[in-house]
């Protein structure tokens, strides 16, 4: 159990103040700028922890071709699906008429790919990859195949949380709010996940575009709450810190190390010291 400070050393530290006890350490304002939450690369980050899909190959289109080729039975589809994977990548890093030529052909093989088979997990993953393509490029069908795979596959693990993120965010950039509101809630079910985190930063900026300052402004202050565990996940910390920059309450380097949201409590140094596994002598 980590010990705090008391709230009287908090607000000492907090305000700098001299004389409250030369003891308490003092938190340090981080010099960072303003911190921010791109939703396609948190997603991407976050979505590569649980599914290979949002792994950047290692192998070059290329190279992934030639294993296709030279692949056999059900080899192939695992060879082409991973061809796939590599096509959408390279739609994503590439503008103007290569872009359209990756995407084209990524979407030829992805139907190739499903064509009759069986396997409902292959085919949630293909559905997936189709509804990523079509959000970052833009797609106008990206709000249908986002409704269809959230529909269809709920039984996809962590594709199908990713799917509802996606399928919020494509409601809020169509100024559907509260659609987005819906989808995000999705993710309210995994507290002390990223996804967490992020829902309920992005409900914050839906709620505002919604008018709605105090509901905003509350899911903020959660958000930042959430990034005060010294063994918070980095991208919990990240969007923590992105909802203290966006409240104005800003952030700070404590004696930890740890850059936190100003409106965390301050650990002492000897909550340092017992993370360290230090004790004092007998």
């Amino acid at each position: 159990m980590r010990r705090w400070q008391s709230g009287l050393a908090m607000v000492c530290a907090l305000a700098w103040c001299v004389g409250c006890g030369g003891a308490t350490p003092t938190p340090r304002s981080a010099a960072a700028p303003a911190a921010s939450v791109d939703p396609a690369a948190f997603l991407e980050r976050v979505g590569a922890e649980s599914t290979a899909l949002l792994q950047r190959p290692s192998l070059s289109l290329d190279e992934l071709e030639a294993a296709r080729v030279e692949a056999r039975g059900q080899e192939r589809r695992q060879a082409t699906r991973n061809l796939v994977v590599g096509l959408m990548f390279a739609a994503q890093d590439a503008e103007g008429r290569d872009a359209r030529r990756h995407r084209r052909r990524a979407d030829r093989l992805a139907d190739a790919t499903v064509r009759g088979s069986r396997d409902r997990d292959l085919a949630a993953e293909i559905a997936f990859v189709k509804l990523w393509m079509a959000w970052r490029s833009g797609a106008r069908n990206a709000a249908r195949l986002a409704e269809r795979f959230t529909e269809r596959h709920t039984r996809s693990g962590q594709l199908v949380a990713l799917a509802w993120m996606v399928r919020g965010e494509i409601a809020f950039d169509e100024e559907r709010h509260e659609d987005a509101v819906a989808a995000w809630r999705f993710a309210f079910g995994q507290i002390g996940t990223p996804l967490y985190a992020y829902a309920l930063y992005r409900t914050a900026s839906a709620r505002q575009a919604l008018g709605q300052a105090d509901e905003a402004e509350q899911a903020l202050a959660e958000v930042e709450q959430l990034g005060c565990d010294a063994e918070a996940h980095a991208e919990i910390r990240r969007v923590s810190l992105a909802a203290a920059s966006e409240n104005g309450r800003g952030m700070r380097v404590d004696v930890d190390g740890v850059t936190r949201p100003a409106a965390c409590p301050v650990p002492s140094e000897d909550d340092q010291e017992e993370e360290e596994g230090w004790r004092p002598a007998e």
